[in-house]
């Protein structure tokens, strides 16, 4: 199970695959287990330990609802832009056409896993201290 905390600013991963194909970015194209909210997130590989890849995303990639997800891991790659799929408006779209794209997942799945995600909703505790802790409650059963 990976371990994402939304409240760091990167974290490192280590994704097994089953597969010693050279890669050079995964795409993990999340689904969140309640509410089935999804997205991607993008995961460039740094290094290759025999069948780990590993690699460093940002806590803004992380999905914002705390809780559990399916990860679906695809390799990842530069889509190109088709013409006529492009949602922008001519005289707004500000690319030079033939390098216009997204990263996205391509191929076949390469493995799911099951995610926890932490750090943006969670409960937030006070804590109030005194600085000699001598203080007393009188509890009264009524």
């Amino acid at each position: 199970m990976l371990k994402l905390n939304k409240s760091q600013p990167t974290q490192t991963l280590a994704i097994y695959l089953n597969t010693t194909e050279s890669i050079s970015g995964l795409a993990l194209v999340y689904s969140q287990s309640y509410d089935l909210s999804n997205g991607q997130i993008d995961f460039p590989v740094s290094q290759t330990k025999g069948q780990y890849r590993i690699g460093t995303i940002s806590g803004s990639s992380v999905p914002s609802p705390s809780g559990q997800y399916n990860i679906d891991i695809y390799k990842g790659d530069e889509i190109p832009a088709v013409w006529n799929q492009v949602a922008v408006a001519w005289d707004a779209y500000d690319e030079v056409w033939a390098t216009a794209g997204a990263f996205g997942a391509t191929g076949s799945l390469l493995r799911t896993i099951r995610a926890w995600v932490s750090g943006s909703n969670d409960s937030t505790f006070t804590e109030y201290e005194s600085p000699n802790e001598l203080g007393t409650y009188t509890t009264y059963n009524g």
